[in-house]
C-alpha cells in the first residue's frame, strides 16, 4: 500500500504518521515514511530551517522533483510507504503546487489522504510550534487552497 498524505501547515502530519508507522510495526508491518520537506532540507544544506519556501521557484521546483524522484525509486521496493507532503503552498511566490502530477502517477499511490482538523486547533498548534502569526482567516484560506 502506498499513500500520499497532505494537509495544511500546523497539522503535525509528521508526528501523526510516525505514530501510524509505529502502530504498523506493532502489527508486524513495516511502513516506510517519506517526509518530503525533511528530505528537501537534507538536500539543500545551505537553507536555514523554515526558509525553504524563500528559494527561487526554479530551485524549489528542481529540489522538490529530485526528492520525489528518489522517493519514487525507493518506494518500488517497499511494501508499504507513506509520502508526507503538502498539496499546495501560498508564499511570497503566490499559490503553487507542492508536487507534480507526473511524479504522483509514477509513485502510483493506492490512496491520497488529506488530513483536516478544526481551524482553531490548527491555530493553537501553529502558535505553539511556529513563530507564524496567522489569523483565523489566513488559516481558513490556506485550508481551502
Amino acid at each position: 500500500m502506498r499513500a500520499m498524505v497532505t494537509g495544511q501547515v500546523g497539522m503535525d502530519k509528521k508526528g501523526y504518521l510516525s505514530r501510524v508507522a509505529e502502530f504498523g510495526r506493532e502489527q508486524g508491518e513495516t511502513i516506510a515514511l517519506h517526509h518530503v520537506g525533511d528530505r528537501m532540507y537534507a538536500e539543500a544544506k545551505d537553507v536555514r530551517p523554515g526558509r525553504i519556501l524563500d528559494l527561487p521557484l526554479s530551485r524549489l521546483h528542481a529540489l522538490r522533483r529530485a526528492v520525489f524522484r528518489d522517493i519514487i525509486a525507493e518506494s518500488h521496493t517497499q511494501e508499504h510507504a507513506l509520502v508526507n507532503t503538502h498539496a499546495t503552498f501560498r508564499w511570497r511566490h503566490g499559490l503553487f503546487g507542492a508536487f507534480d502530477f507526473d511524479q504522483a502517477r509514477q509513485l502510483n499511490p493506492d490512496m491520497l489522504i488529506c488530513l483536516v482538523d478544526n481551524i482553531e486547533v490548527v491555530r493553537l498548534l501553529l502558535h505553539g510550534e511556529h513563530t507564524l502569526d496567522a489569523t483565523l482567516n489566513d488559516l481558513m484560506v490556506w485550508r481551502e487552497e
